[in-house]
């Protein structure tokens, strides 16, 4: 194998900076002597005129390294010369002296040209604000609770590589223009109604405890159990895979949050599943709350969620999720009539319930009991109270105020001081709006509209017309590092830091980064960006078997991605180390995912750090089920897929994609033994076009043989092609540097060892979500600067983040 130039003598290449023109004839006599000699020798062969492996070609590849194109072909040769990737292992190996020359010349054609490419680089560049970040803006700009995944909401954001928030592929269409309109009406709608209400009255209030007696509906005589005095006491049973549908809190004529409380007990047989509740409104299509729920039938607790509803009428469903046995009339059911007061009641213990519970009332079988259903609302919401303060008029008709609040309004929005032109223009819009007859107040939030419309809102914008920057200004400093820890925009802190142009300084810079991850709203930034970088978004997009594998549930996947952010956020919160993503003694489980690994005492639904015992098989992100289910296809674990995810998601270095018109692995034939996936996958092994690149893929993904395709620990393989008994998991392996693993413990320590290695590529991946944009040859000297300093701080996360947000690689353009 090629060794390694080191990256440091790279980088110094880079570093030191020629001034030569792009191309020049002399630059092509110097490529003549010195490159292609190398390349016709040792890459031609397979990258040239005829057949070019992967459509690449290098023989024509031209030598204008100012242009951003050729640079990223000419990075993809240099890495890979670099990594001892091409030629490939089968090809005659050529002098490690000659490739470092390689690598050098390329090196130094990217330093003589950096400025150039830098120079091309548009004056002025947008990124739009995501989906999730245009709901995060909302609320902190006018308290208003808007769901961007609503039927009504936004359209979903392109992605690349995991990442949802790259400037160049989130796009604008004509119909994405129209729900932003949309959007924004609504929003200004809830926020400043038409009227206004009544400072002196409050908004109407929903208030109310529907009974389960009312939540049941039809069927029983309400009037002679009320008469009774027995009808608060009447129960909901909520058997396995049963729901009622229940009236929701009336009609809603003032659209935003309002809290609903269920008292509800929770009935857990002895070794099984938890009884799941979920609350489902169909007018919106969405699940509002889903928990376990384990409580004694004499002492059950009560659920508090809140909700923003829009103005309508509202119905929800009440559904116990967990699997069980068929309760319907015709499995055992008698009377529907029947009011349920107690399990322990032999008076009110109908036929069916026998299948529920044993003779003394135990549960056999997860079950909920529901008391009652309470709303309360609209709340009162200080975000809106302030909106309305700050960003309209207090007199009616008086345009200097009205002036004054488009003013500050745009001056938030657009994240930037607003120029007199601007305004004037909004005001234009406003009296136009007043001329043609419209109401005072109405023609404010037509230019209130209009600012919310804007490309200045929609758009993180950065640079200017009129010149070329080099470095970014504090208030796009203060949008850009806003953005990266809360989604959002700056609070007025960071405003007031950017307006007296502190922020660039490194000590107040500093304490704002130290100050915004302990704010509240860095949970968004722990919640989005591991879900980015790890690509759980995908998690569930084969949806496992049913037959292969009962027990998984809708809300078990949504534990296996909570338990990755809850990891990623523990990390955060005690500024640990980025060793533990990869290895460590620990992990964050609630009852269900405990349940689903097979560790013991662990009962209660909310996210809790647990000790990790060696026997639990467990340790580090790449164990997590989420992880696991995602790099599998529903049916079977997929180990080339798991190298793969490694590769990409650990290590920063995608595989190329796989040639055309490989053989799928065949099914191992009925009079033959059988054989385990890695078996099959041997073949491709024999496979010249393949061999290259699955000897440095499979061991990665086969390292995790022993976890099936949603994550569960297994000795044996269930194999369903083939004769005799099911082979056992042999999960040994060896890296392409020589470096041998007998299971997966092993392997994790083996990339602790190259911490370094990932502590690089994790860099990248937080600089590309931090600066919205992939990362370019012209980048690696900052990257590498971040990540030396963030070693020398052995690697924990928030020195990490601070060394990012400090360096010049964040605040320049």
């Amino acid at each position: 194998m090629t060794p390694r130039i080191p990256l440091l003598c790279m980088l110094s290449i880079v570093a030191t900076g020629w001034a030569l023109p792009a191309q020049t004839p002399a630059l092509q006599a110097d490529y003549d002597k010195h490159v292609k000699p190398y390349f016709a020798v040792h890459c031609f062969k397979c990258h040239g005129e005829k057949k070019p492996k992967g459509d690449f070609r290098l023989d024509n590849l031209p030598l204008d390294f100012s242009l951003a194109k050729n640079a990223t072909h000419w990075t993809d040769v240099m890495d890979r010369l670099n990594a001892g990737t091409m030629p490939p292992e089968n090809e005659k190996r050529p002098d490690a002296k000659l490739t470092a020359a390689v690598v050098e010349w390329i090196a130094k054609q990217f330093a003589e040209t950096e400025a150039v490419r830098l120079a091309k680089r548009a004056k002025v560049t947008h990124y739009r604000l995501s989906r999730e970040e245009y709901a995060f803006t909302i609320r902190d700009l006018l308290g208003v609770n808007f769901d961007p995944a609503g039927p009504t909401g936004l359209a979903d954001d392109d992605a690349w590589h995991g990442f949802e928030r790259i400037g160049s592929v989130l796009s604008l269409a004509p119909s994405h223009v129209e729900k932003y309109f949309a959007a924004a009406e609504t929003i200004l709608g809830e926020a400043f109604p038409d009227p206004l209400p009544p400072k002196t009255k409050p908004a109407p209030k929903i208030a109310g405890r529907k009974l389960a007696m009312d939540i049941r509906g039809g069927g029983l005589d309400k009037e002679t159990l009320i008469a009774q005095g027995v009808a608060e006491k009447i129960r909901e049973p909520l058997w396995p895979s049963h729901m009622v549908r229940g009236a929701g809190p009336g009609r809603i004529f003032v659209p935003g949050d309002y809290r609903c409380r269920i008292q509800v007990s929770g009935l857990k047989p002895t070794g099984g599943l938890a009884p799941h509740l979920k609350f489902y409104v169909p007018e919106l299509d969405r699940v509002l709350i889903e928990q376990d729920v384990v409580a004694p039938e004499d002492a059950p607790i009560v659920l508090e969620f809140q909700a923003h509803l829009p103005a309508g009428a509202f119905s929800f469903f009440l559904m116990n999720s967990a699997p069980g046995p068929s309760v319907l009339p015709r499995s055992g059911r008698s009377d529907a009539r029947r009011p349920f007061f107690s399990l322990k009641d032999p008076t009110s213990r109908a036929p069916w319930q026998l299948k529920l519970t044993d003779e003394a009332g135990a549960p056999l079988w997860p079950f909920l009991i529901v008391d009652w259903v309470e709303w309360d609302g609209p709340l009162e919401n200080d975000g809106i109270k302030s909106a309305r303060a700050k960003y309209l008029p207090q007199e009616s008709g008086n345009l200097a105020q009205a002036r004054a609040a488009l003013t500050r309004f745009a001056e938030r929005a657009f994240r930037r001081p607003l120029q007199s032109a601007e305004t004037d223009r909004l005001m234009k819009l406003v009296e136009k709006e007043i001329a043609s007859g419209e109401k005072f107040d109405a023609a404010v939030k037509t230019g209130l509209l209009a600012i919310m419309c804007s490309k200045d809102f929609l758009y993180l914008v950065e640079g200017s017309t009129e010149k070329t920057q080099t470095t970014i200004t504090p208030w796009e400093l203060a949008a850009r590092l806003s953005y990266f820890l809360w989604s959002s925009l700056p609070d007025e802190t960071l405003i007031e830091s950017a307006r007296d142009d502190s922020l660039s300084r490194p000590d107040v810079l500093k304490a704002q980064v130290k100050r915004m991850l302990a704010d509240p709203k860095a949970q968004r930034f722990a919640e989005s960006f591991p879900k980015q970088w790890l690509q759980l978004r995908h998690v569930g997009m084969f949806p496992p078997d049913k037959k292969l594998y009962p027990d998984y549930d809708a809300y078990l996947e949504k534990s296996m991605v909570n338990e990755s952010t809850a990891f990623f956020r523990e990390v955060l919160d005690k500024n640990l180390s980025l060793r533990e993503f990869l290895d460590s003694d620990w992990t964050m489980l609630n009852a269900r995912l405990a349940l689903h690994y097979g560790i013991a005492n662990v009962e209660a639904d909310r996210f809790q750090r647990v000790a990790l015992r060696p026997e639990d098989h467990r340790g580090g992100l790449l164990t997590h089920a989420s992880v696991l289910s995602l790099t599998s296809d529903g049916q079977r674990h997929r180990p080339v897929h798991r190298g793969k995810w490694i590769l990409e998601s650990i290590f920063g270095k995608p595989p190329p994609p796989p040639p055309a018109n490989v053989d799928a692995i065949e099914p191992t034939p009925s009079d033959k033994p059988k054989a385990t996936l890695r078996m099959k996958l041997d073949a491709h092994k024999s496979n010249v076009n393949c061999a290259a690149c699955h000897r440095k893929i499979d061991p990665l993904g086969l390292a995790f043989d022993n976890y099936d395709a949603i994550g569960r620990w297994r000795t044996i393989e269930m194999v369903t092609d083939g004769a005799g008994d099911n082979p056992k998991i042999d999960a040994s392996g060896e890296l392409a540097d020589g470096r041998k693993f007998a299971d997966s413990v092993q392997f994790r320590k083996l990339l602790v060892a190259d911490i370094d290695e990932f502590g690089a590529a994790f860099t990248e991946k937080l600089a590309t979500y931090a600066l919205r944009r992939t990362m370019t040859i012209d980048d690696r000297v900052h990257l590498a600067a971040v990540a030396k300093q963030s070693k020398a701080a052995d690697y924990r996360l928030g020195a990490l983040i601070e060394a990012l947000v400090l360096s010049e690689l964040f605040q320049r353009r």
